[in-house]
């Protein structure tokens, strides 16, 4: 089975303070035989929460963590953990348009939520993955099979 997880789940395994650590380590052991896709877009929104949960006056995480986690992250996909895989941004960018012209005025979709959907939808995933509620919702309505992890 091919997995989509969003950046939520990514984060989650791997910066083990994360509300939903302990859901994202379960499904990635119940599905260890499946193929969990990452993606440039992982890779930038994955990299770029960490840093930000790493700043301000009160972070989540010191900068050296947060570099540790990207680098965890980062390895995971040279060891194979997660599969490296890229789509036609342009089939990505219609893709988003058409989710967004069908589902935004009805379901609350970030920008960056519907690329997800669409990176998804374009590769033809056989489930999406996410611990954001409204993301999972449209991944729903756009004909993707989501899942949320408990």
């Amino acid at each position: 089975m091919t997995i989509y997880p969003d950046t939520t789940f990514y984060v989650a395994l791997r910066f083990f303070d994360d509300t939903h650590h302990e859901a994202a380590t379960d499904c990635f052991e119940q599905h260890g035989d499946d193929i969990f896709l990452w993606t440039p877009w992982h890779r930038v929104e994955a990299s770029n929460t960490l840093r930000q949960f790493a700043r301000g006056d009160q972070p989540v995480l010191r900068a050296a963590d947060a570099r540790r986690i990207i680098q965890r992250l980062e390895a995971d996909v040279r060891a194979g953990y997660f599969q490296h895989i890229e789509a036609d941004w342009r089939s990505v960018l219609r893709t988003a348009y058409k989710i967004s012209a069908t589902h935004g005025f009805s379901l609350a979709c970030r920008s960056a939520d519907l690329l997800h959907v669409a990176y998804a939808d374009v590769l033809d995933v056989e489930l999406f993955v996410s611990f954001d509620n409204d993301q999972a919702a449209l991944a729903r309505a756009a004909g993707l099979q989501a899942l949320r992890p408990r």
